[in-house]
């Protein structure tokens, strides 16, 4: 089952490990369970934006550990993507500011603070 955030239809989650990245560009949420959350109960930590899944190198990024440690384990890290062919930069952040702005995950307010 596609999950949507503010009218975009992310693919079906799947766990970060199991996780093959396209060579495209997208929208992602990192995502972790959270059973008060129906019908797919999994509430969003991050969200991000690349013009390649594959050069953006997620699965080795040090968020990774971020979420990790968010989400309690490597097996409660989930991802789904919101394919974006022909996009540009600016869109894709626009788009992703606007989602950070309604859904608030804690992650990429701890990003903010860091940097």
């Amino acid at each position: 089952m596609n999950i949507i955030f503010d009218e975009h239809e992310f693919n079906k989650p799947i766990r970060i490990a199991k996780w093959e990245p396209p060579k495209v560009a997208g929208l992602y949420v990192i995502l972790k369970p959270d059973l008060s959350i129906s019908p797919i109960p999994l509430k969003p930590i991050y969200f991000g934006q690349t013009r390649n899944f594959v050069e953006r190198g997620l699965l080795k990024s040090h968020e990774i550990c971020k979420w990790v440690k968010e989400a309690e384990s490597e097996e409660g890290v989930f991802i789904a993507i919101y394919i974006m062919r022909g996009s540009i930069e600016e869109e894709r952040k626009t788009m992703v500011a606007e989602l950070i702005a309604k859904y608030r995950p804690v992650c990429n307010k701890k990003y903010k603070s860091e940097k």
